[in-house]
């Protein structure tokens, strides 16, 4: 709206200048047409100050305006949790129990109300940073999430391996086929692992995901967050045992695409000869071959197998190019969770 209407002043400040015989009817007819469109205005401006006022109401006052107003989450007790294998991470947190609770103050505690849960979207996940450059965080496993020495010492790639886990458990569960996809399977086949500055870890799935509110709530049970943002996203959410662990308060609320998250991509089988792969832009939009994709094959990453599509070579050289076997790394690897860092 504001840019059409200063292509509008333009053309006015442009036009040549009215004769002094113009009609009073047209004259009348143009006054009204932009008293109509100031009025449009107005009222489109009183609407966005009443829709950010009810924003403002319904958050609790608080947060809005008390900067030493400070909360608890009510962090899970991973003692009670029902995993899908006896994997060694599992036991470890099990006798953590309920690891140490962090404390958000000012904004942050809007973390506190799992009422908003549903509308922040990026802005309910917890604020994590990490660092994102090798070799220290080369190999980084979700095992290293037991021994941090300090904020400093956290791997990003630890955090999203823990995120690849658990989601990839938690869609076979609910009777789903999940296929390692993009950047994560860029990492199996390079090295047999995470990439170290990558910002997400990729998923797909057969057709929409089966019993998506059984799959959301599980892993809400778990301490992660499932929510759609274009796609099917999922974050590590304040009421995840290691929290206190993770939690970086030097963080604003989360903006898109800034903490360590999983993208769920929907891959249909639309023929005979093609499979739709959501965000895939290959050689052929986003549509593969059947036997590029079917029957799915195995990679490995950290020492454990994932399915994948049939070709992980056809699949990367056409999402990434030949060289794909090359990194790509970010300008600043040591600790970036800018979006515009897009490295592979």
């Amino acid at each position: 709206m504001e840019k059409k209407l200063e292509e509008g002043s333009d053309a006015a400040k442009n036009s040549p200048p009215h004769r002094v015989g113009f009609p009073r009817r047209s004259l009348l007819g143009l006054k009204g047409t932009w008293l109509k469109l100031v009025l449009v205005l107005i009222g489109l401006a009183a609407l966005g100050l009443i829709m950010e006022s009810r924003l403002l109401w319904d958050m609790p006052q608080t947060i809005v305006f008390d900067e030493d107003y400070f909360c608890k989450p009510r962090v899970l007790n991973a003692s009670t949790f029902k995993y899908n294998s006896d994997h060694q991470f599992y036991s470890a947190m099990k006798k953590l129990n309920r690891g140490p609770v962090p404390t958000f103050r000012g904004m942050h505690s809007f973390l506190c109300d799992d009422a908003y849960r549903d509308q922040m979207q990026f802005a309910y996940c917890l604020p994590i940073s990490g660092r994102k450059d090798e070799p220290y965080c080369a190999g980084a496993d979700r095992m290293d999430l037991f021994n941090i020495k300090s904020r400093r010492s956290i791997c990003y790639a630890s955090v999203l391996h823990m995120l690849l886990m658990e989601v990839y458990e938690e869609l076979k569960a609910t009777g789903n086929t999940p296929n390692i996809m993009f950047g994560s399977l860029l990492g199996a086949v390079r090295n047999q692992s995470m990439i170290p500055f990558t910002e997400d870890t990729d998923i797909g799935f057969v057709n929409e995901p089966k019993s998506s509110d059984e799959l959301q709530e599980a892993l809400l049970q778990k301490g992660y967050r499932m929510f759609f943002a274009g796609i099917w996203r999922v974050c590590v959410a304040p009421t995840h045992p290691l929290a206190g662990r993770l939690y970086d308060p030097s963080l604003p609320l989360t903006r898109k695409y800034t903490v360590p998250y999983v993208d769920l991509y929907e891959m249909v089988k639309v023929n005979e000869s093609y499979w739709y792969v959501g965000e895939f832009e290959g050689s052929n939009g986003s549509l593969l071959p059947v036997d590029k994709v079917e029957p799915f094959s195995q990679v490995t990453i950290n020492g454990m197998q994932f399915s994948t599509v049939n070709d992980p070579k056809f699949f990367l050289s056409d999402a990434y190019g030949e060289d794909y076997m090359t990194p790509k790394p970010r300008e600043d690897e040591t600790n970036s969770t800018s979006a515009s860092d897009t490295g592979f």
